[in-house]
């Protein structure tokens, strides 16, 4: 299949395809006569497996490593649960900071009243 096919199969724009082959985390394709290059169910396969790992918020290196460990035979299961248990822990943390953050914004937000004399009151919370 073409770049465009491949990119239409997995959901993503022919740039980024490009991007995941120049950075290494899919493999070249093999080129036909004409130069274009042509991409197999395999690659197709890679492809999702990469924007799987990125949906789930693991960061580049950390699907690279996960590449690495999925094409070696003989790496272990403890490996991938390793690097998955220090992402959840930067999701716990980040979950945290986020309900921090909301719990913030709703003291803010019950200082406003609606009225439209004077500053608002979160405006000058904001200004001390």
């Amino acid at each position: 299949m073409r770049i465009g096919q491949l990119a239409k199969a997995c959901d993503c724009s022919v740039e980024t395809v490009r991007y995941y082959e120049q950075i290494g985390l899919l493999s070249k394709p093999a080129r036909a006569d004409n130069g274009y290059r042509m991409y197999s169910d395999e690659h197709r396969k890679w492809l999702q497996f990469v924007r799987r790992s990125r949906h789930l918020g693991l960061p580049q290196d950390e699907v690279r490593v996960l590449v690495g460990i999925a094409h070696d035979d003989s790496s272990a299961c403890e490996d991938v649960q390793l690097l998955l248990s220090g992402h959840l822990a930067r999701v716990g943390q980040k979950m945290r900071e986020l309900r921090q953050l909301e719990r913030a914004l709703m003291r803010l937000h019950s200082k406003c009243e609606g009225g439209k004399s004077g500053i608002c009151p979160a405006i000058e919370a904001l200004l001390q």
